[in-house]
């Protein structure tokens, strides 16, 4: 496998149309002057991520021309393969002669779902399902009960889920056979479809490794880290990711770790699963997980779960994802001075982009074969077509009221515990050796949850130096008719909604747990939809 040519814009090129979505990380932007896949009718829609400034001094510039470059440098069936299945970057964006983002394609349709959202109600008392907006069909949303996955407009039976999660596995096959290692693997970064059949798409692509290098520090999602002491974005930690979204798919739940949950499918798989979630070097491939998901995939029910009647008792929201080096978020670099900011949980990740690499980008008013094209690559683009059996939506536009999915749901909280306290130390006025002095009391951090009204959707903030920053942080990524459901310091919050009472409560707790019990507590009952908690 050789390396290719890495395709160069500059940013003065483009012409910049809606926000896409806005995260710790950098911005996401529609471009109108650009497609991308010459090879490929009209070509494909083109987006464009940028960099925050605070993100630009950890980029590793090097490593993102390698991600660019390295379509043009596997064969025509491999660059097929990878364009397909994966968020690859297409072009580097440079901006003053530095590298300030890159350019990608919008994700296919099939990827997206018409979600049936809750309708909340001012002072977060009552919601009503109602039909929604096409979404991402984000991997997290199956890791609840059928109730509400049924509820929401997907139609997913046992036999999906164990093929969607074979596709996942043989993705990561491949990908490691290509000298790639995801490393934040987890269900915010995973799509998927069952139509024409069960599949998964990977996004997020510049946050992968290529060859060991890798574009920004390595950070975790909450709750689906490696054990300490791992070495992140590898093979094992891959294999350890795999093996804990099996637990929890077929848990539909989102913390689950208890292998045993595969039992009732398969023995093998429960004991597969326990092999991958213990000692690195026994750890099984995901090749021999595709295998055995495909074999329990044949006698396994194909009868989508129904929804209820009503709604769910439990409505438990996927959980966000942490953000980026630089916005912060739980796992590497985590409560660093550049992970104390912009610590916004839904962003670039969802507005999910995707990219056909080493393909030939042109400007959206030209013909597909105008001398004045932009290569993006190899000029010899018709060796990276899609696959004809492939069955992809030629058109592939953005969703035109497609907003970032803020998975973070939550109501006002008025507790007074929230209030900032005074600092309790008081010290020696006379201390007699520097030994005396005992140390001052770590800042406060605070953190906030927002709420938007007209579908429940969230957007969570933590590890801010003021509660008015915090809170400020959590409105600015609640896109729309929003209210802040609960204000937290130097602890967790959380929301739980209650399906009898149709209210959304939100509380607070000194652990996760219990800023949880508080908000189920204070909801009357039902179900906690997300949380968040400070370093």
């Amino acid at each position: 496998m050789t390396s290719g040519q890495a395709s160069v814009v500059e940013y003065d090129t483009l012409t910049l149309g809606r926000r896409l979505g806005q995260g710790g990380q950098g911005t996401v932007h529609e471009v109108t002057n650009k497609k991308i896949n010459k090879a490929s009718g009209d070509g494909w829609d083109v987006a464009y991520k940028e960099y925050a400034p605070s993100v630009l001094p950890q980029l590793d510039a090097a490593a993102l021309e390698s991600q660019v470059a390295l379509v043009g440098g596997l064969d025509a069936a491999e660059g097929r393969w990878l364009c397909e299945k994966t968020a690859w970057p297409a072009a580097v964006v440079r901006k003053g002669g530095q590298a300030a983002g890159f350019l990608m394609r919008a994700v296919p349709d099939r990827f997206r779902f018409t979600f049936r959202s809750l309708t909340a109600s001012t002072g977060g008392t009552s919601g009503s399902t109602t039909s929604g907006t096409r979404r991402l069909a984000n991997l997290e949303f199956l890791l609840n009960d059928d109730a509400y996955v049924a509820g929401i407009g997907l139609s997913i039976s046992e036999r999906d889920r164990l093929l969607i999660l074979a596709d996942v596995a043989a993705t990561l096959a491949e990908l490691h056979r290509m000298g790639i290692t995801v490393g934040d693997l987890s269900p915010k970064n995973l799509l998927f479809t069952t139509d024409p059949r069960p599949e998964c798409f990977l996004i997020d692509c510049d946050a992968m490794r290529l060859h060991g290098a890798t574009v920004l520090p390595q950070a975790e999602t909450p709750d689906w880290q490696i054990p300490a002491g791992e070495e992140k974005a590898t093979r094992a930690s891959d294999v350890y990711k795999l093996s804990l979204l099996a637990v929890r798919l077929f848990a539909r739940d989102q913390t689950a770790t208890d292998p045993g949950v595969l039992t009732s499918l398969s023995p093998a798989l429960a004991d597969l699963a326990r092999a991958g979630l213990s000692d690195p070097a026994g750890r099984p491939a995901p090749a021999k997980w595709a295998e055995m998901l495909t074999a329990a995939s044949r006698t396994a029910s194909t009868a989508p779960a129904a929804a209820p009647p009503t709604a769910p008792q439990s409505l438990r929201r996927a959980i966000a994802l942490s953000p980026r080096p630089g916005g912060g978020g739980g796992g590497a670099g985590a409560g660093s001075a550049q992970a104390k900011k912009a610590r916004q949980t839904f962003g670039l990740v969802a507005a999910a982009i995707a990219f056909v690499g080493a393909l030939v980008l042109i400007d959206a008013n030209s013909s597909p074969d105008s001398d004045s094209a932009n290569s993006a690559g190899p000029t010899a683009t018709s060796t990276y077509t899609s696959d004809p059996t492939y069955d992809s939506d030629p058109t592939y536009e953005s969703d035109p009221t497609y907003e970032s999915d803020p998975t973070y749901e939550d109501t006002y909280d008025p507790d007074p515990t929230y209030e900032e306290t005074e600092d309790p130390y008081t010290p020696d006025p006379e201390p007699t050796t520097e030994e005396e002095v005992a140390p001052p009391p770590p800042p406060d951090e605070w953190g906030a949850i927002a709420l938007r009204r007209t579908d429940g959707e969230t957007s969570e903030s933590w590890n801010y130096d003021s509660r008015s920053e915090a809170e400020q942080a959590a409105m600015n990524n609640c896109y729309g008719d929003c209210r802040l459901m609960v204000t937290f310091v130097n602890g967790c919050g959380a929301v739980a909604y209650n399906a009898s009472t149709r209210l959304y409560w939100g509380a607070s707790g000194d652990t996760r747990d219990e800023a949880k019990r508080n908000a189920i507590s204070r909801a009357g009952g039902g179900g906690w939809i997300t949380s968040a908690c400070t370093s």
